[in-house]
């Protein structure tokens, strides 16, 4: 394996779809704007908790039983069919989640994150059944939105977050066409779903 491919494959795993939903909610956490309400330190860590449960671990223990099952050729899921059961799955943990966040006393901003996350999955779902786009583009995409949507409705100035954010967006989808895990049109594709959806999703929330 060449360092480019090894390099490609560690920020695949690093920026996992799955693993964006607790990222998103550590970079609002960290805003640090007086202007908006936060749980106190303890609840802000059972919150991060229970969404790395709902949104990382449990999806992936649900993939590893498909898996184990021979429901799925692989953890990666290569193809379009083998993606369908485990993201129908992903799909339930993150509604849960978000029904949670919905019920908690907590920052609308964070509540909105999780639904249009949710929404993403529902879509990326829907769209995988006729061409995979790439899930990797629609989470950073998402995230990518998200903090655009809460720059603009806070009126904060995060513009080095957004350039990191960017920067890693790109990093992402020269992992994915370097794995040729996708062509560019589903990283493309993905991207900008993933922007406008969590864009538009906080804007009006």
């Amino acid at each position: 394996m060449d360092s480019g491919t090894l390099f490609a494959k560690i920020a695949s795993y690093l920026f996992h779809p799955l693993l964006i939903p607790t990222m998103g909610l550590f970079l609002i956490f960290n805003l640090n704007e007086p202007g908006l309400w936060f749980p106190s330190n303890d609840f802000q860590l059972f919150i991060h908790s229970v969404t790395l449960l709902a949104t990382f671990f449990l999806p992936l223990l649900s993939a590893i039983v498909m898996f184990k099952l021979k429901w799925i050729g692989s953890l990666e899921m290569k193809t379009k069919e083998e993606r369908k059961i485990p993201y129908l799955a992903s799909a339930v943990f993150f509604f849960t989640e978000s029904y949670l966040l919905m019920r908690w006393d907590i920052p609308v901003l964070i509540q909105a994150m999780m639904m249009g996350s949710t929404l993403l999955i529902l879509l990326t779902l829907i769209i995988n059944i006729f061409w995979m786009i790439s899930a990797h583009m629609v989470a950073i995409g998402g995230i990518c939105g998200m903090m655009i949507a809460v720059s603009y409705r806070l009126q904060i100035n995060i513009h080095f977050t957004l350039i990191a954010l960017f920067l890693t967006a790109g990093l992402v989808a020269f992992s994915r066409l370097k794995l040729s895990a996708h062509s560019p049109a589903q990283v493309y594709a993905g991207f900008f779903l993933g922007v406008f959806v969590q864009l538009m999703f906080l804007l009006a929330s």
